[in-house]
């Protein structure tokens, strides 16, 4: 992962205790640390060996850990967290609902989760599977051959929503093919409906606990 400035700007300035899931090399927080001006704890959760280790450059904490082990959360300190980021990882995991349920339980009261997810209604799949033929699997971006999980915003909604999240704010990276160039201009020119959801190549939310538990049998208090 790289210092990703589009999901630092979506951190709350007064956030002390941030966690990355799935920190890579520890950019994101190295650059958290350059922006937000007070101490900031920075934590980082990865599960290659090699990139946590030069990730404990710029982190306070590194864990090494495989992301679906749900018995890692254990490490962390419940209500601890004024911020998790899951940026462009749930999609790699098995159970992403079971992890981001897990990791709800360590945010303070008025914690938040941040996530980065690729949109599968991206114009391109449309293109790959009515016109090659072909599911393309890429070595990243929306068709990362590691990719496990595939979401629409609906489907990303529907995902905070089950883990009990209320999502506060949207964001959009827009693009008409990867990497970026100048060749996404007309994506940016066509961010309106109905051009919207099939040039958003990217969604990040901003959500927090929802005030509305919802008991086994669905009911809610």
């Amino acid at each position: 992962m790289g210092n990703r400035p589009d999901i630092v700007k979506l951190i709350p300035k007064n956030a002390k205790t941030i966690l990355d899931v799935g920190c890579g090399a520890g950019l994101l927080g190295q650059n958290i640390k350059k922006i937000i001006k007070h101490k900031v704890f920075c934590y980082g959760i990865d599960t290659n060996k090699e990139l946590a280790c030069h990730a404990r450059k710029y982190l306070d904490k590194v864990i090494i850990a495989d992301l679906n082990n749900l018995s890692l959360w254990q490490q962390v300190e419940d209500k601890s967290l004024d911020v998790i980021v899951f940026a462009d990882v749930l999609e790699h995991l098995i159970n992403p609902l079971d992890v981001l349920k897990a990791a709800t339980s360590k945010l303070t009261d008025n914690g938040v989760v941040i996530t980065c997810i690729p949109n599968i209604r991206h114009w391109s799949t449309f293109y790959y599977l009515y016109v090659t033929g072909r599911w393309p699997r890429n070595e990243r971006g929306l068709f990362d051959k590691t990719h496990l999980r595939f979401f629409t915003k609906k489907d990303i909604y529907d995902l905070h929503n089950q883990a009990g999240l209320q999502i506060e704010k949207e964001k959009r990276n827009v693009r008409v093919i990867e990497p970026w160039s100048w060749t996404n201009i007309p994506g940016i020119l066509l961010d309106f409906w109905p051009f919207r959801s099939i040039f958003t190549f990217q969604y990040l939310h901003l959500s927090r606990l929802s005030p509305l538990k919802e008991f086994s049998n669905g009911s809610k208090f």
